[in-house]
C-alpha cells in the first residue's frame, strides 16, 4: 500500500471508531443544530455522561466528559437516567444596544436530560445545538434552601492533537496585585494540547484550528450564583477542562466554590464551530445563550465615541484645565463623551471642582464618564475613588449624585477576581447604574459573559492589553502588530472591548511600530460600546480634515458585521455596517512584508452610487494617504498595507 492508502484506511477506521463511541447502544442520545449540520451526541457508559460532535462523518470535538460536583455528593459518576427527556425548539429575535450586530435570532436544538445520582439527587444536563457551534450547562433542579457548594466541573472539550491553537496564558500562579486581568499576550499558533506556562491555566476564549473546522471555547449566561470559569493548566490529548478561581485572587477573599440555594443553574459552556475562520469573528453565541434585557426602556442608553485624558499624562484627572481640554476636544471632533480618570477627587486648582467642569462639558454638549476603583477588601490599588462601588449603601448614593450632576457613565477597575462575590459585585453596580440612567465601562476585569445582553447599559470591558500599555511596555509596542490581528479573532468575539485604539503619538519609551493607517483602523476592526480614543489632543488637531470628518461620522455599534479575509497568523480585513454606510478595514500583522489585499464589494447595495473614502499607509509609517472615489465603477477595492500597516474605507452615498 502506498502512503495514500494508508491514510484513507486510517481514517475510515478512526471515521467507525468515533461513529461508535458515539453511538454505543448503552444509552445515547442526540441534538442536531437548525441546519442539520451540526450533530452532537451524548452517551451515559457505566455511570458516567460523555459528549462528542460531528459535521457530517468529521468529528470536530472528540468523545468529552460531562458531570459537575457538588457538596454532598457527585454529579459525574454513578449517574442514571430518570427517564425524562425534553427537546426544544428554540427561535427568537432579540436587539443589542452595543455589539457586532443591532439585530439578533437565536435559533437552536435543546436536549434536556435529567440524571440522578447515587443518592438519587437530580441533575439536569441541557445541550444546545446552534448552526455555529454548541453550549452545554448544568441544572440541579429540586428546590432545597439548603446551601451548597459546586465544587468542581467535569466537562472537557476534547479536540484534534494535530491542529493548532491561540490561547492567552491566565498568568498567575501567584496573583499580583493587578491580576487576574486577562493581559497576557496570547501564544501564537502553539499545538494543541501544549499545557499552559503555569497551574493558573489558561485564559477563555481560546481560539483552535484543527484542520477543516475552527472552534473558539468560552463561557455564557453568568449569573450571580456562580464564579466564572477559565481553562486549566493540562489538555493531555488534546482534552480540555474548565476550572474555578485561583485561591489568591482578590487578596484571597472569598470562596473558590460558588455557594448556592437549589434550583441552581451552571453558566453555558460554549463552543463556536466554524468551517472558516470568518464564522467565528462573526458568532454572538455568547449573547444568545445569556439571559434577555431585564432593564425594560433601553432608550435613555446612548453608545458613543470619548476623548481621554490619561493616555497622555496620567495626573490629568487631577488638573481641570487638562480635563476641560479633552472636553473641547470632544466638542471639536464631535464626539459624545470625555472621560475623567482616576483620583480626579484630589482635583487641587482652587475654585475648580469636578462639578464646575461636569456644567462646563454640559454647555458644551458633551458628557463626562467617571473613573472609580472597584475595590473593597478585593484589591489593595491606592487610585481612587474607592470604597464606594463596594459598599451598597455609599454605591447607590454615588449613582444618585452622578445623576444630578449630569454625569452619563462610569468605568470601574481593577477588580483583581473571578470568584462568585464578585460576579455579584459586578452586576450590582450594572442594576444601580441603571436604576440611575448610567452607562458601564469595566476595567481591570474578566472577559465578557454575556452580560451586555441582560445588562444593556453595560458598553465594554477591558479584559486585554491594550493601547495604555505603551505608557510602559517596549514588549508591548513591539508585539503590537500580531497581537491587535489576533485579538480580533479571539478576545473581540465575545463582546465589546474597551482597547482604547488611535494612539498616534509616542512615548519616548516605547515607540509603535504600527503605522497611523494601522491605528486609525482599530476604530473599526475593534467594537466597543464606547470607543475612549486615546492619544493626546494636538495629533488628532493635525489630522488632515477628511479624516477628521470621518472620525467625527464613525459609528461605535453596527448593523452588521462581515468578515473579509484574513488568518489569526497574519492580518485581517472586516466590514461593518451603520444604515446606508459601510466601514472597512484590515491591518496587517507582519511586521517585514507588505500585504496587498483585493476586496469585493458588491455586497455594498447600490455601490455604484456611492462614494469611497479611502485612508492607506502613505510613503512613511505616521502618513496617512488619503483618496476620493466618486463614480465607483470596480466592485473590487485593491489596498496595498505597508508592514504593520492598515487601511480603512469609508463607503457612503
Amino acid at each position: 500500500m502506498n502512503n495514500s492508502t494508508y491514510i484513507r484506511l486510517f481514517t475510515t477506521i478512526l471515521t467507525f471508531l468515533t461513529l461508535y463511541s458515539c453511538n454505543n447502544k448503552n444509552k445515547t442520545w442526540n441534538v442536531q443544530s437548525p441546519d442539520g449540520k451540526i450533530k452532537t451526541y451524548i452517551n451515559l457508559t457505566n455511570g458516567n455522561i460523555t459528549y462528542c460532535t460531528m459535521i457530517g462523518a468529521d468529528t470536530v470535538i472528540y468523545p468529552s466528559k460531562l458531570g459537575i460536583m457538588r457538596s454532598d455528593g457527585s454529579f459525574a459518576t454513578e449517574l442514571s437516567f430518570e427517564g425524562a427527556v425534553e427537546t426544544n425548539s428554540i427561535n427568537e429575535s432579540y436587539e443589542m444596544t452595543t455589539g457586532k450586530s443591532k439585530n439578533n435570532i437565536n435559533k437552536a436544538n435543546e436536549i434536556a436530560l435529567t440524571f440522578t445520582n447515587a443518592k438519587n439527587k437530580k441533575m439536569t444536563l441541557l445541550l444546545r445545538a446552534y448552526n455555529e457551534g454548541i453550549a452545554i450547562k448544568y441544572q440541579f433542579p429540586e428546590t432545597d434552601s439548603t446551601t451548597y457548594k459546586i465544587n468542581n466541573e467535569r466537562t472537557t472539550v476534547k479536540l484534534n492533537t494535530s491542529g493548532t491553537a491561540w490561547l492567552q496564558p491566565y498568568g498567575y500562579a501567584t496573583p499580583t496585585i493587578w491580576a487576574p486581568a486577562y493581559e497576557e499576550f496570547y501564544n501564537f499558533g502553539c499545538p494543541v494540547g501544549q499545557p499552559a506556562p503555569d497551574s493558573s491555566g489558561w485564559s477563555i476564549p481560546a481560539l483552535f484550528n484543527t484542520g477543516k473546522y475552527w472552534t473558539l471555547v468560552t463561557e455564557g449566561g453568568v449569573e450571580e450564583n456562580v464564579y466564572v470559569s477559565h481553562l486549566s493548566q493540562n489538555a493531555d490529548n488534546g482534552e480540555y477542562s474548565f476550572r474555578g478561581p485561583m485561591a489568591a485572587d482578590g487578596e484571597g477573599t472569598g470562596d473558590v466554590y460558588a455557594t448556592a440555594t437549589l434550583p441552581w443553574s451552571s453558566p453555558w459552556r460554549v463552543v463556536m464551530i466554524s468551517g472558516n475562520i470568518g464564522g467565528i469573528f462573526e458568532s454572538n453565541l455568547v449573547h444568545h445563550v445569556s439571559a434577555p434585557n431585564i432593564l425594560g426602556d433601553v432608550s435613555w442608553i446612548k453608545p458613543g465615541k470619548a476623548s481621554w485624558s490619561w493616555w497622555g499624562a496620567h495626573d490629568s484627572s487631577k488638573d481641570y484645565k487638562q480635563l476641560k481640554s479633552f472636553v473641547d476636544l470632544a466638542k471639536e471632533m464631535g464626539w459624545d463623551y470625555s472621560l475623567v480618570d482616576a483620583n480626579w477627587d484630589m482635583m487641587t486648582i482652587p475654585g475648580s471642582t469636578i462639578e464646575d467642569l461636569a456644567n462646563y462639558a454640559k454647555s458644551q454638549n458633551i458628557s463626562l464618564t467617571m473613573w472609580y476603583n472597584s475595590g473593597g477588601i478585593h484589591n489593595t490599588i491606592t487610585e481612587r475613588p474607592r470604597n464606594i462601588m463596594s459598599d451598597d449603601s455609599l454605591r447607590k448614593a454615588e449613582f444618585k449624585k452622578l445623576k444630578a450632576m449630569g454625569v452619563k457613565g462610569v468605568k470601574v477597575d481593577f477588580f483583581q477576581s473571578d470568584k462568585q462575590h464578585v460576579v455579584k459585585l459586578y452586576k450590582d453596580i450594572l442594576k444601580d447604574a441603571a436604576d440611575n440612567q448610567i452607562l458601564v465601562v469595566f476595567h481591570g476585569c474578566t472577559v465578557p459573559r454575556g452580560w451586555a445582553r441582560t445588562y444593556p447599559n453595560l458598553m465594554s470591558m477591558e479584559a486585554v492589553r491594550g493601547a495604555e500599555q505603551y505608557g510602559w511596555s517596549n514588549e508591548y509596542a513591539h508585539k503590537a502588530p500580531l497581537h491587535n490581528v489576533v485579538l480580533a479573532y479571539t478576545r473581540n468575539v465575545v463582546g465589546s472591548m474597551d482597547y482604547t485604539p488611535l494612539t498616534m503619538s509616542n512615548y519616548d519609551c516605547c515607540k509603535h511600530t504600527t503605522t497611523n493607517a494601522h491605528e486609525l483602523a482599530l476604530a473599526v476592526i475593534y467594537e466597543s460600546g464606547i470607543q475612549h480614543l486615546a492619544d493626546r489632543a494636538a495629533p488628532y488637531k493635525a489630522l488632515d480634515n477628511n479624516i477628521k470628518q470621518y472620525l467625527k461620522v464613525l459609528p461605535v455599534t453596527w448593523d452588521n458585521s462581515k468578515y473579509i479575509e484574513g488568518s489569526p497568523a497574519s492580518h485581517i480585513v472586516v466590514a461593518r455596517q451603520s444604515g446606508d454606510s459601510w466601514y472597512i478595514a484590515g491591518i496587517n500583522g507582519d511586521t517585514l512584508q507588505s500585504r496587498e489585499v483585493t476586496v469585493d464589494i458588491s455586497f455594498v447595495a447600490g455601490v455604484e452610487n456611492n462614494k469611497i473614502m479611502l485612508f492607506t499607509d502613505g510613503k512613511s509609517s505616521t502618513e496617512i494617504a488619503v483618496t476620493e472615489i466618486n463614480n465607483v465603477t470596480d466592485k473590487k477595492l485593491t489596498v496595498k498595507m505597508l508592514p504593520s500597516g492598515g487601511f480603512s474605507a469609508w463607503i457612503r452615498k
